[in-house]
Formats: structure tokens, sequence, C-alpha cells
């Protein structure tokens, strides 16, 4: 038997600490309502902060318009401490640094490359500093490492490097503040840009249309997975939209946020006395007070009414077989639903351990006991018990969260949508084991067609209306221990209902304890998988795989790094709302993780093609290492992390093994003509490209980017050189040459330095096709293998490979002086000076005063 069940809430503390959707203080679900605050003008003393009075009276102001927390840009002084303290708020302190230059620098030949730029190591110095010195304060809730980087930057420094160096700076804070949140703070341009490590999803939002911010929101809850999502930035400018708009957004952003389950906002801002970049900005005015402190109607925190509660009775039906170890925490967690409406069954389904005697402690609880017929029977037998209008199916070993109904109750508002689920997610572990099962693939997953509508929810998780579960016949009998909930969903789906996903209805769910349990668990699904396949073949693919419309959610992944050709980032990087798309580039690689690596490599290696099975096992081994890597947080130890990549090793095997064996006894057979999604993922780049040059230029007169790329068509034109401009989707503005196997790519940004000052950097990208690439490794490894002369290898597989390297070099060496030369000449005719030197311009990247918001 495992060990207690831990509670999931965290023990009474006076830090606040995330717990799964949402946040907590004192064992209790605390909601952040902040406003933003500054920077200022700096005061007598040179700090960017009002006087004393001045800021003892704002906090006052804050603290009664009902906001619990400041967000301050600045790091505080002692004096805004200890107003904070004085005034009963917290404080969200953001750490600035130089957000609008080029911190990481340039070669980029490893990873981890910002480790040999000097600004990159001043950057983690002071995050280092500043979080050991305010993270532990009682004051402070969360650090904020870093605030919007702006888009074509990110695009410049390369999204996939930007992520780790953001990732980085989130370790090292929360290496000197353990105990204290710390996040990240991006924004639509840059949505990829979310830290795995970070303690919840902060982005900053400005959509003034209620229904567009409503979609975004549902958007951001999936992002954020299974942490808390902070609103940090949402306001309205008085100057463009009036007061009374202001009031009137602020009124039903805060419902909305209480609605679909955000954990906490910030509204920008509280004054309109705001300095950026040594400047007063006076274009915009976001204040809930004026300069003079004088309250606008919006300033009146609105009581928040919720919409009217439909009144639905819930029948909440947990099944259960031996499952003693968390069935009493379950109840527990039932017995403290906020929701009114509600009735408890347990349905034992057969159980010879101490099920009973803990269901009949629990009064409000009614128990119906089985001889032992599967999950299915004992689901139907709940449902058949049930009163309610709606029945919500969890499992024994799962612990909802205390307004669980009441998300649910919220989303059947309207007769088209017949069920409902939130997330899983698994709560604090006992033990390592349970850790690395939890962090293992084939866990419970949402599958969504769009941000609202769901194609599955787990069983763990689900709330059907009674009649529509009646209208389907309810559950297939034949699914004894999973596999019931995918069936149920498609059969609502067939007859016209949707599925609707609601992120604030969590459950805490249990994985497996042991890794006996957890292969045990993979077993029993493929054999749901392959009973499922006998029930709907046109659902699942040739190698029998299912075919899913939607994107799956929840199975432990972390998010995915942006590469080349998986995010629009508009023509020369200037989209406003910058996604990742799924690409689908490891399709094959999921083919081969399941048994068919097995006998292919086998076979290669009896055809004495050892390099070929070599290839297959290595290529096997990294994607389960891939896999693992997308794991957040990853084991610190070797030894937890060969075992995690030994579970994402043998999951597929064992899954599908099990499958196929439950495919030839019941004589299930997959359609070779499946549903295929309706949206094709977007064409992964035909390239591989390395930055081989970088050049930098100075402008006083507010000269960029774009008036250099003018010019550099120009000068194209007049030398006849084809060229191509970014489609949206490639890391570069131009390129040239591109229908050839090896292309150059042009890549710009500017940096803003304060007024007029910008500068300019171009950088040149080798590109050259995969193809070739592949075509080289193969012919070089066929040589390697075929058994003729010395000689005769020396002429049919060397020389051509030394030819192709040999062009590769000459082109290294075109690059290096045509380039630089036509990249100067357009920098002169667009009116730029070339530098050498950035530090005699007097450019500091740990200088974070010329930044701009």
């Amino acid at each position: 038997m495992p060990p207690a069940s831990p509670n999931p809430q965290p023990p009474s503390t006076s830090r606040i600490v995330a717990a799964g959707k949402w946040l907590r203080m004192d064992g209790q679900k605390h909601f952040l309502r902040a406003v933003s605050y500054g920077p200022f003008k700096p005061n007598a003393r040179g700090e960017p902060w009002p006087e004393e009075p001045r800021l003892d009276q704002d906090f006052a102001m804050i603290r009664a318009m009902g906001f619990n927390t400041v967000r301050v840009y600045e790091l505080p002084t002692d004096a805004v401490l200890d107003a904070a303290i004085r005034h009963s708020l917290k404080l969200m302190v953001g750490i600035p640094w130089a957000q609008h230059v080029d911190v990481l620098g340039w070669p980029r030949w490893v990873d981890d490359s910002h480790r040999h730029s000097a600004a990159g190591r001043g950057v983690e110095l002071k995050m280092r500093e500043a979080a050991r010195r305010f993270g532990n304060h009682e004051a402070v809730v969360a650090l904020i490492i870093g605030n919007e980087i702006e888009k074509t930057l990110v695009r410049w420094m390369e999204p996939r490097r930007v992520k780790r160096f953001i990732e980085a700076l989130v370790r090292v804070a929360k290496e000197e503040a353990p105990h204290c949140l710390v996040s990240y703070a991006t924004y639509p341009s840059t949505e990829y840009l979310m830290a795995d490590n970070a303690d919840f999803l902060a982005v900053n939002v400005y959509l003034e249309q209620r229904e567009a911010f409503e979609k975004y929101v549902q958007r951001l809850q999936h992002l954020a997975g299974n942490k808390p999502l902070i609103i940090t930035e949402f306001g309205v400018d008085v100057r463009q939209h009036g007061e009374a708009r202001q009031a009137e957004v602020r009124a039903w952003f805060e419902d909305v946020c209480q609605r679909l389950g955000v954990a906490g906002n910030v509204w920008f801002a509280f004054t309109d006395e705001w300095h950026r970049g040594g400047e007063a900005v006076t274009q915009w005015q976001f204040g809930l007070v004026d300069e003079l402190r004088r309250a606008r109607p919006a300033g009146v925190l609105p009581s928040v009414i919720p919409e009217p509660m439909p009144y639905l009775k819930i029948s909440v039906v947990v099944c259960t077989r031996n499952g003693s170890a968390t069935l009493r925490e379950c109840l527990e967690a039932l017995g403290r639903q906020t929701y009114p409406h509600r009735e408890v069954i347990v349905v034992d389904d057969g159980s010879t351990d101490a099920v009973p005697e803990i269901a009949k402690s629990f009064e409000f609880a009614r128990y119906h006991r089985l001889q032992h017929g599967g999950l299915s029977v004992a689901r139907n037998a709940g449902a058949l018990l049930a009163t309610g209008e709606i029945i919500a199916y969890t499992d024994d070993d799962c612990m909802p969260d205390e307004d669980w109904l009441t998300q649910l109750a919220q989303a059947f508002d309207d007769p088209q949508w017949v069920a409902a689920g939130g997330p899983n997610i698994p709560p604090p572990p006992r033990n390592k084991i349970e850790a690395l099962v939890a962090a293992a693939p084939g866990g419970p997953s949402h599958v969504m067609i769009n941000d609202e509508e769901a194609e599955h929810l787990p069983g763990c998780n689900l709330a059907i209306r009674k009649r529509a579960l009646e209208a389907i016949r309810g559950f297939n009998p034949i699914f004894r221990t999973a596999g019931d909930d995918v069936d149920v969903c498609w059969w609502l789906r067939e007859y016209g209902g949707r599925l609707r996903f609601v992120p604030g209805a969590m459950v805490w769910h249990h994985r497996r304890f042991t890794v006996k349990a957890y292969f045990k668990q993979q077993i029993g699904y493929g054999h749901a998988e392959a009973l499922l396949m006998k029930q709907h073949p046109q659902r699942f693919g040739p190698l029998g795989g299912a075919r899913w419309r939607g994107a799956i959610y929840g199975d432990g992944v972390g998010s995915h790094d942006p590469v080349e050709g998986s995010v629009f980032h508009g023509p020369q990087g200037l989209g406003a709302f910058q996604v990742i798309y799924a690409n689908g580039g490891f399709v094959w690689w999921h083919w081969l993780a399941g048994v068919l690596w097995i006998p292919l490599a086998v076979m290669f290696a009896l055809l004495h093609l050892t390099w070929v099975s070599a290839a297959i096992v290595v290529g096997v081994a990294w994607f389960a290492w891939h896999r693992m890597t997308q794991t957040s947080p990853m084991p610190a130890a070797m030894g937890d992390k060969l075992l995690l990549w030994f579970l994402c090793l043998a999951q597929p095997v064992v899954r599908e093994m099990a499958r196929l064996d439950t495919m030839l006894n019941i004589g299930a057979r997959p359609s070779f003509r499946p549903h295929l999604p309706d949206i094709l993922p977007p064409r992964r780049p035909r390239k591989w490209s390395w930055r081989i040059m970088e050049l930098a230029f100075w402008s006083e007169a507010g000269v960029g980017r774009e008036a250099w790329l003018a010019a550099f068509r120009d000068g194209l034109a007049v030398n006849a050189m084809t060229f191509r401009q970014d489609d949206g989707w490639r890391w570069f503005d131009l390129e040239l040459n591109p229908n050839r196997w090896l292309s150059y790519g042009i890549v710009t940004v500017t940096e803003y330095h304060g007024g007029q000052r910008m500068l300019t950097r171009v950088g040149v990208q080798r590109r050259v096709r995969r193809v070739l690439v592949v075509l080289l490794i193969i012919w070089a490894m066929i040589g390697l293998t075929v058994s003729i002369p010395l000689l005769w290898k020396q002429i049919c597989f060397g020389v051509p490979v030394s030819l192709a390297m040999v062009w590769l070099a000459a082109g290294w060496v075109f690059a290096e002086k045509k380039m630089a030369s036509l990249i100067r000449e357009a920098a002169v005719r667009a009116g730029l000076a070339p530098i050498k030197d950035e530090g005699a311009l007097g450019l500091c990247a740990g200088d974070e005063s010329r930044q701009t918001n």
C-alpha cells in the first residue's frame, strides 16, 4: 500500500504559493488582485520613486481601492517595502535589465552561449543579487525576471536561445529565493516565450473587446498547462477611449478573470504619472487616478456580481475498486465543495479492502456496492442512482478543487454543451519514483479542437448531462479499466453534442505509485485502444494509432521549443500575435518509437547493415531523451534522468505491444482511410541555416532597419541578384538565391537607445538544403560499409563528399567578402555609420534606463 496521500493544499504559511491552477496563502485560495505602480521621475535621492509622503498616500489609496498587490518595475527601496507592509500590500517585483539589446551575443556555437557573453553573465549576476535581496522579503510575493523582450529582437537572438536564457534567469532567481514565486512576463507578440521552470504563466494583454479577451484567456489557460495564469498587465487608455469605457472594461475584466479560472491580474496602471527612458510619458493615460491623484470611475473596484448560477443539481459519482489508499481524501475534498446543489454517490465495484468502511463514514455520500463488473458497469450504475441533471464523474484517486462543481456548473449555460471537464493535475509526489512516473508519458489527457471545445475529456474529470448520457445508452460495458471515456466522448459528439473545457475546474489526480503499476496502467491503455479500434475503426490510422482532429494536452509535456517554421512572426518579424504551430516534425519518430523499431533494427543487423541498425537504435534513444527533456521540472540527479529516460523509451513499446496483442485476439483492424485533421500544419523549412557573420551600424537620426532593408534591396536589383522576402515563417528578412542548394539569409534588428539613437544589427545566415546534407551523410556511410578496395572507396565516395565540402567552403569565402561589401554599401546609402566597438559609443547592456515599454 502506498504511503498516506498528501494534502494538495500547501501547509499554513504567510507565503503565497502556486497550487495547480490557483494560488494559495495559509492554505486558502488567494486571488492576486494587483495594480501597476511606476516607474516615476527620480526623487531627491535619485530613486525612481515618489517622495515618502506621496508614496504612503498612494499605497493607502491602492489598498482602499481593494487591491492586495502592487506590481513595480524598479527594485524597491526600503521605503517602498515598509509602505507595503504598513498597508498590508504585497509586491510583485520586476527586476530590470537591458531587455532592449542583444545580451546573448555572437557567435552562437552552443545552446548555452549566453554564458560566453559578458552581457549575459552581467544580467545573471544582477538577477542573483536582486533575488537574494528581495525574493525572501515578507512583502514580496513574486519576482518578474523580465518583461516583454521586443519581438524583432527575440527573432534576432533566436527564440529558442532566448527561452533558454529566460529559464536560466528563472533558475538563478529560484536558487536565491526558493520560496518566492518567479516568472517572466511575456506578451502576445512573443507568446511562445514561456519558461518551463516558471511558477506561473505571466502575460501582458491589452484587448478592450470582451469576446476577444475571453477567447485569448482560454488559449492562455492551455499554454499555462498545470500552472496558474496571471494577467500581469491589462488596461485602457482614457485619452483614446474615455473614462466611462475604462470603467466598463474594468468591470467585465474582473468578471472574466474569475469565470475563466485566472489566478490573478494586474491592472495597468494606478496613476497617469509615468516616466520611461528618462522622459515623462504623456501620450497615454492608463491610470485609475490622474497625475494629481484624482480618482476616475474605474478606480472604484467593481463589486463583481457573477452571472446567475444555473440551478442544476449535480450528482458526483465516484467509482472505486480497492481504492482505500486514496478514497478518504477524495471524499474529504468533495465535502469541501462550494456548490450547494449536489449529491455524492460512491459505487464500489466489488472491493476487497476497506472501501465500504471509508465510504460509509461520510454521511453526505451514498454508498452502493456491485459485484465486480468493470469501470463502465460501475459508471452506468452511478448514472442510474443519480438524481441530478448533471453527472460529474471523478476517480477515487482524485481530489477535486473546492470550486470544481461551481466551475463545471457554469459550463452548462447553453444546451449545446452536453459535457464539460477540466485539467487533472498530479499532486505533490510522495517520493522520487512517483515524481518520475508523473513526468513520464501516457497520462490521461484532454484533446482540444479549439481553445474551448474538446474532442475528449478524461473520465477522472468529466461531467455529462444525464439525458445526453441516456441518449447514447451510457458507457459500453466492454471497457473494464480504461477507454470508456474516449468512447463516450466520441459518441456524444457523434450525436451532435459539444464538449467544453473548463480550465478552472481542476482535480488533483494521483499518477501511479510504482514503476510496475505504471506499466500495468499502460498495458491497460493499450488493451483499451484495441477495443476502441474495434468499435471505431475509422478513427485509427494504418499503424493503429488514434487519429485526433484536435491537439493533445496534459500529458506532462512542456511547451515546445520554437524552431524556424513553427512560429508565424509576420513579414520581417512584425506580427502582433505570434504563436507556435504544431508542424508534425516528429511523426515518423513517433511511429518508430513503438514496437516497429525493434524488428527493423534486428532485420538490418541480420542483413549486415549494422550502421542502419545502430542509427535506428540511436534515433529511438534520442527521441526518448528529447521527450524526457520536455519534462518540467527536470530531475536533477543523473540516476533519476536515466530512469525517466527508460520510462519514455519503454512506455510506447509496452503500450503498443498490449494493443497489438489485443487486436489479434479480438480481430480489431484499423481503417486505412482515417479521419484526418481539418487544418494542415505549416511546412517545415527545407533548409538548415546558421549565422556566419554579423555587422552593426549606428544612427543619431532615427534611421533603422527599414531604411537599411530598402537600400539593400535596391543594391540587389542593381547587381541583378535574385531574392525572396520573408513569408512570415522564417528567421530572416531576405534570402539571396533562394532556389539554389546553397543560399544566404539576411536578418536585421534595431535597438533603441534613447531619443533618436539607434543601433541596427545585420546578420548573414548560410542556408543549405537539408536533402543535400542527408544525401552526403548516407553516401559517406555507404562508402564505409561497402566491401570494395580502398582506392575505389576514395574515388566513388570520398571524392564527391570532398568536393561538396570544398563547395561549401567556397561559399563561406563569398559570404565573407561579397555579402559584407553589399551590406556596407547599403548602410552608406541609408545613412548609417558602421561601428566595430559598441563600447566606444557608451552602450552598456547592463543599463536598463534606456528601455522602452
